[in-house]
């Protein structure tokens, strides 16, 4: 993102008016410290903001406002090019092929998360870029925060660090940056982006960065990365005497650095035996609609009939195949199993529908017995400052004053200080049970059982 200022402050202020300021269309803000914010609305001594990502602050008065100006994003992440079959979709369209033209009927969508996302790649590529000597610029973005910076720093220090690994066996190794990967000759027009590809001689290293913290990713055998690999072995293999192919994955909000080595022989077989066939399928659009958990960010989920019959196969219906609600009591141990299995997803999926739905039927679409109403509205401030302004004029104060969420307390002092000066005061309580697959890698609790709670009374005792 890159900030272009429209007004900046006056040696003497902005004055008792901010309304009356020429903002020039401005729609973010600058503040004293240097961050960024997205204008909600503008008063006559304070701008309202998009809060974003931070808790609790709603307002940059006028004494902590430095200048109006517009944020334009950079192209080099948010506006690529992506390929039909696309490396980041491959888990998805190698098991559900039809789904890349399912797909690309949806329009392009963003979110919070993607937003905060693609800001911390642009950080992490300007900081490695830096430590390797170049002369970039660094990017700007409210989303970049204390904890964004660190994540960041660990991820071009371990860059740098693979780096240093290669060199020391082939001093001419080099790294790559941002470098688009071509694996056409594989997947039809397919081709993607690396985060920092590390070739030399012997070994290649492809790290790739996840700020995301909701799915933890593994290297090994990930298409993404293997896709990847192929297209940087395509690029290099002729100059280079690559016998190894080492995959990283950085995913710094979950501590999760998972490494995977194979062979480029290995991702050969792999492409032909899996890749080259079900490429085929989904450039055709063909094969089996198949449900599973490729399907949680697939943008035709709502309307997918295979993932709905996977959701609604364990739920009991009445004679005329209304899904109905028996008491938990007359559900078969299966049954149970599989509703608990699937419940996380399922409620995702029916808010999904939901949204869907909803949009459609905005639009004028009509559904068999629904229509669209005005939903339950909660009354609030149409302007914060204006209220606590004529509450202060009456001698009282408006605002509550209450000690600040461990999160946001760990942004306001910093992860060091934070420790340092509460540490000692932090507790963990014990989570509550919860039931879950076997699958879950948390330890299985032992549950009290008259078994194993009472001793036996032997006899004559």
């Amino acid at each position: 993102m890159t900030y272009k200022a429209t007004a900046h402050r006056p040696p003497s202020g902005w004055g008792d008016d901010l309304t009356t300021i020429n903002t020039n269309g401005a729609t973010h803000i600058e503040d004293t410290n240097g961050d960024f914010w997205e204008i909600s609305t503008i008063n006559r001594k304070s701008v309202s903001i998009n809060q974003a990502n931070v808790p609790n602050k709603t307002r940059v008065t006028s004494t902590q406002l430095a200048s109006f100006g517009t944020m334009a994003t950079t192209p080099n992440h948010t506006e690529r090019a992506h390929a039909l079959l696309s490396a980041s979709g491959a888990h998805r369209w190698l098991h559900c092929t039809p789904s890349p033209h399912l797909e690309a009927r949806y329009p392009d969508t963003s979110s919070d998360a993607a937003d905060q996302g693609t800001a911390a790649h642009e950080l992490a590529e300007y900081k490695l870029r830096n430590l390797l000597g170049e002369n970039p610029t660094r990017p700007h973005s409210h989303w970049i925060d204390e904890e964004m910076e660190d994540h960041t720093d660990n991820y071009a220090d371990h860059v740098t660090a693979e780096l240093a690994r290669t060199q020391k066996d082939s001093p001419a190794a080099f790294c790559s940056i941002e470098e688009r990967l071509d694996f056409s000759h594989i997947v039809p027009d397919g081709f993607g982006t690396g985060d920092a590809i590390i070739v030399g001689d012997n070994t290649m290293t492809i790290v790739d960065f996840k700020y995301g913290k909701g799915v933890k990713v593994k290297a090994e055998n990930n298409p993404q990365m293997s896709l990847y690999a192929l297209g940087a072995l395509a690029a290099y293999g002729m100059i280079y005497n690559i016998q190894q192919v080492r995959m990283v994955i950085f995913q710094p909000r979950i501590d999760n650095i998972s490494v995977w080595e194979t062979t480029p022989e290995h991702l050969y077989d792999w492409a032909k035996e899996v890749v080259e066939p079900q490429a085929r399928l989904a450039e055709a659009g063909e094969g089996q609609l198949t449900a599973g958990d490729w399907c949680t960010f697939c943008k035709h989920a709502p309307q997918c009939p295979a993932l709905a019959t996977q959701y609604l196969n364990p739920i009991p219906t009445t004679e005329d195949n209304t899904p109905t609600a028996p008491d938990p009591d007359t559900l078969t141990d299966q049954q149970i199993s599989q509703i608990i299995t699937h419940s996380k997803d399922l409620k995702k999926w029916l808010t999904k529908v939901e949204e869907h739905a909803l949009t459609q039927a905005q639009q004028g679409r009509r559904y068999p017995g629904l229509k669209v109403v005005e939903g339950r509205s909660v009354r609030r401030y149409a302007d914060e400052a204006a209220v606590a302004e004529a509450v202060e004029a009456t001698g009282n104060d408006p605002w509550q004053r209450k000690v600040l969420g461990i999160t946001a307390m760990t942004k306001l002092l910093g992860k060091k200080q934070f420790e340092e000066l509460l540490g000692a005061h932090i507790i963990k309580p014990e989570g509550a049970p919860t039931l879950v697959p076997v699958s879950d890698k948390r330890p299985e609790l032992t549950v009290a059982t008259p078994d194993n709670v009472f001793q036996p009374i032997e006899q004559g005792a």
